[in-house]
């Protein structure tokens, strides 16, 4: 019995723009958080694009994007990769360009937003329409600043030990596929030097005997005068951290048992430091919120005084029936 025995070979050959093109990605430096105000490193991470004769091949709709690659470990700790981010600095090219058109950073679609770190890909470059196409060398490279997030969370990841962030840079076509992938990575030394952020605490309450205001219309004198009640130390603000203070009504008007209506705007507010007697502001009721206050922080309690007060010869008040009309007010303090 004869055999044959035959030997055949497969040789592929593959054709197409991914051979021209290529990620450098490198690092500049590393990120030193030495403050619970965080930190960032300008121009610390580059991308360049580098193009190597692509023979009249070119690729529109490509994108650029970034993930974080494993755990940011320093060996005994592993620090959220969501309290950083990415932000845009600047980019730039050598000449000549694809087609002598000089990128940019609106042309080459690059987000100039800042993006948090994710395990999950995030996009640097959406569908860029700028065309990568080149018959010699071209290189486009993104610079970004890192910024990490301050806040009294960087305590418990206090160490002198350097932490490794390490990322992953991919280009793709507009079909999705994969042109070039290339790691990259970052030390990052997170040792706050200064004193953690104390939690914000504050508060407003009132003097019960200014909880309700009465102003009443009695005399002409009052119709054409105009009517007012006031309150000494009518409340009292406390806070650790600078804050507005601000007023708002349920609703646009003032109703009787009768549903009979007032504009709210025709009753004003002063608003005065009880120990300064500096105003602070005078408004006309509404519904919308509106500042009456604003204060840095202090230590114990600040005092105001209100002054509630119509208009001499307001003719909202003319002809109206002799009802009580009444509404709610809401004061807010807001921290800063």
């Amino acid at each position: 019995m004869n055999k044959s025995i035959l030997f055949i070979s497969l040789f592929y050959a593959t054709w197409g723009f991914s051979q021209a093109i290529k990620l450098v990605p490198n690092n500049a430096g590393y990120l030193p958080v030495r403050s619970y105000a965080g930190a960032t490193t300008p121009n610390l991470i580059y991308i360049p694009i580098q193009l190597y004769d692509s023979n009249g091949s070119k690729l529109n709709n490509w994108s650029l994007s970034f993930r974080v690659d494993g755990l940011i470990s320093n060996g005994t700790q592993n620090f959220p990769p969501e309290k950083l981010k990415f932000i845009y600095n600047s980019l730039e090219a050598t000449i000549p360009a694809p087609k002598n058109i000089t990128p940019t950073t609106q042309n080459v679609g690059v987000l100039t937003t800042p993006i948090i770190f994710s395990i999950g890909s995030s996009n640097l470059v959406p569908n860029s329409s700028y065309s990568l196409e080149t018959n010699g060398y071209f290189a486009l490279t993104l610079k970004y600043d890192v910024q990490a997030e301050g806040g009294a969370y960087l305590t418990q990841y206090s160490s002198w030990n350097n932490y490794k962030v390490n990322l992953i840079i991919e280009i793709r076509n507009r079909r999705g596929d994969l042109m070039d992938s290339k790691p990259v990575y970052f030390d990052m030394q997170v040792h706050p030097d200064d004193l953690p952020p104390t939690t914000p605490s504050y508060g407003i309450q009132f003097d019960p005997n200014a909880n309700n205001i009465l102003l009443e219309f009695k005399t002409a004198g009052d119709y054409a005068n105009g009517v007012s009640k006031s309150f000494t130390k009518a409340f009292a603000t406390t806070s650790n951290t600078p804050y507005v203070v601000q007023v708002n009504a349920l609703n646009n008007n003032l109703s009787s048992i009768n549903n009979k209506l007032l504009p709210i705007s025709s009753i004003k507010l002063r608003v005065k430091d009880n120990q300064t007697q500096m105003v602070m502001n005078t408004i006309s009721l509404s519904n919308t919120q509106q500042t009456i206050l604003s204060s840095t922080a202090h230590s114990g309690s600040k005092f105001f005084d209100t002054t509630y007060f119509t208009q001499a010869g307001d003719t909202n008040f003319f002809n109206k029936a002799y009802e009580q009309y009444s509404g709610t007010l809401i004061f807010s303090i807001i921290p800063q």
